[in-house]
């Protein structure tokens, strides 16, 4: 079984003459341990894609089943419960709580889950030291760099073993060295643990490490044929 299976998602936000259909039909499935990365123009649709296989929207259309649960049948208390438990989520601007160590953070997704906090502080240093963070346990995030802000980010998402994990532009805030760091350990990440990777991106070296490409334009897929319009991996130009 797929973890993630979408199919027909549509997403129209607001009405008649100024409704705007963000994603159009999309259908897309992931298998345990699949790096599939979503490219295309700015405004095609990418984000908005990512937050329906994550269950952060509701699609307008179509269905989403995330680990054998249909997402679209859940009412808000079990869908949020199903995000906490089941899908990691990587943002470009982190999303840390600043009044947070990083050790804090990294244990956040176990705590909200009702974990004891102990056993999120022993995961978190687990996971801190599995991308380099030992040594920060206890700084805030203003403290820290970019890069280690995402390397806790990526933590974090990972802590609670999901089956999913959404990463909306994980490199898009960082400089080149940080980026290349990020991408080889969200690689290395998704080898030894079998989680799915789902990720939007304009960066054509995490586009060209993923194992398949989803390339959109105006809220569609692309299809194969049509791909020669784009640039070889279908980013801007």
């Amino acid at each position: 079984m797929p973890v993630l299976r979408a199919q027909g998602l549509r997403k129209r936000f607001g009405d008649g003459d100024s409704a705007v259909d963000a994603v159009r039909g999309v259908s897309l499935e992931l298998a345990a341990g699949e790096f599939v990365a979503v490219v295309g123009p700015s405004g095609c649709g990418k984000s908005t894609l990512l937050h329906l296989c994550g269950g952060m929207d509701r699609p307008t259309a179509g269905t989403v089943v995330v680990d054998g649960v249909d997402l679209v049948g859940l009412d808000d208390d079990a869908l949020t419960a199903l995000r906490r438990e089941r899908v990691g989520f990587v943002f470009q601007f982190f999303n840390l709580l600043p009044t947070l160590t990083l050790a804090e953070n990294i244990a956040l997704p176990l705590l909200l889950a009702g974990k004891s906090s102990r056993h999120g502080m022993d995961r978190a240093r687990e996971w801190a030291g599995r991308v380099g963070l030992g040594h920060r346990l206890g700084h805030y995030p203003a403290r820290v760099s970019g890069g280690e802000l995402q390397r806790a980010a990526l933590a974090r998402a990972l802590v609670h073993g999901p089956a999913l994990v959404i990463a909306d532009e994980p490199t898009g805030n960082l400089d080149t060295d940080n980026g290349r760091r990020v991408l080889e350990l969200l690689q290395t990440l998704n080898r030894e643990t079998g989680a799915a990777v789902l990720l939007a991106t304009h960066d054509p070296a995490l586009a060209g490490a993923a194992d398949r490409l989803i390339r959109m334009r105006d809220g569609a897929e692309v299809p194969e044929t049509a791909t020669a319009a784009l640039s070889p991996i279908g980013l801007e130009t």
